[in-house]
């Protein structure tokens, strides 16, 4: 079975209480902490349309809304978690972040908790970039290169899935490949980084 595969029916098989079990502890202490930071270097999105790559079964596609997207384009390759999204201005699409195409830009990315479990991540950065506007600021949520880290990556080793760390030169290096500066790094613990990037 290919990763992509494989990382797509451990998440279906998950999907129809993945939102319930984002509101226990631990992950509701860890999801608050996340948030928190993605919200800070999101900024202001009250009127926009934001392009979510790796909706999963939208716990932050919900914040989206709550701040005030007009639409939020909500990408994931498995079709039980874009079911589980909830109703009102989410359009789901299914389909790969590092191939999707969809015929518009955005000011406004998110990717959070998806980038770890892609086969090439410089991919996902690439695609990104064709779909943002100049200038578009883009916020991705990622786990880190440490020792919470590498506790984290033996987690979902241990569901038969290895998922890559991400560091601050892997940002500076395939961000510029990609069309994007770094313009802010936060680390949040556990294990995370929040970056923005932004179109040039």
């Amino acid at each position: 079975m290919q990763a992509t595969d494989r990382v797509s029916e451990y998440f279906s098989g998950r999907a129809s209480d993945y939102q319930a079990r984002s509101t226990r502890f631990p992950w509701a202490w860890i999801r608050s902490r996340e948030l928190t930071a993605v919200a800070s270097l999101l900024c202001d999105i009250a009127g926009l349309e934001v392009l979510e790559l790796g909706a999963g079964a939208g716990f932050y596609t919900r914040e989206l809304t709550r701040r005030g997207a007009r639409q939020v384009w909500a990408v994931d390759i498995s079709s039980a978690m874009l079911a589980a999204l909830p109703a009102g201005c989410i359009t789901p699409v299914l389909g790969d972040a590092a191939t999707i195409r969809l015929d518009r830009r955005f000011s406004v990315l998110l990717s959070t908790g998806m980038l770890e479990f892609v086969e090439d991540p410089a991919a996902v950065l690439a695609n990104a970039a064709h779909h943002a506007e100049a200038g578009a600021r883009f916020v991705i949520l990622a786990p880190q290169a440490s020792i919470p880290g590498q506790l984290y990556r033996r987690f979902h080793r241990s569901h038969g899935i290895d998922i890559r760390l991400f560091d601050r030169n892997w940002f500076a290096t395939f961000a510029a490949r990609s069309g994007w500066q770094v313009r802010a790094i936060a680390p949040v613990a556990p294990f995370s980084l929040v970056v923005r990037l932004q179109r040039v």
